[in-house]
């Protein structure tokens, strides 16, 4: 009976959320999500991100890359400057942030990955999110 709860639980879980850093980014994973779960094609969900930046660190300039890939083709990524994207300096402490869109109206598995470097280029996070509708 549990295991068939477990796998009514799994499937009802169409988002995950992870650190594609594998723990080497500078800042460091706590939670991300994205909700609803499951997402709804053509209508808002929001992606939400915690991460530590460790004492001593300072950001006041770099690059956010965006990339996803739909049913397993990747599209180019696009690269911004950071600090139009998120409030600058990012500072050390707990840096939390949730940002609103349209989830395409698509079927099928969709990938996202930001990433946010420094300006010499060193991996500063990195989020995988995976919806499948």
């Amino acid at each position: 009976m549990m295991l068939k709860a477990l796998a009514i639980i799994v499937a009802a879980t169409a988002n995950s959320a992870r650190d594609c850093s594998s723990g080497t980014s500078v800042f460091k994973f706590l939670t991300a999500s994205l909700t609803p779960d499951p997402v709804v094609r053509g209508k808002d969900a929001t992606i939400s991100l915690s991460c530590q930046i460790p004492d001593g660190v300072t950001v006041t300039a770099g690059t956010a890359q965006y990339s996803f890939s739909f049913n397993g083709i990747p599209f180019s990524p696009s690269t911004e400057d950071l600090c139009s994207q998120v409030e600058c300096p990012l500072v050390a402490g707990t840096y939390s942030n949730s940002t609103i869109s349209t989830f395409p109206d698509v079927s099928g598995k969709v990938v996202s990955t930001i990433k946010w470097f420094d300006t010499d280029q060193t991996l500063l996070y990195c989020l995988e999110v995976t919806a499948k509708v």
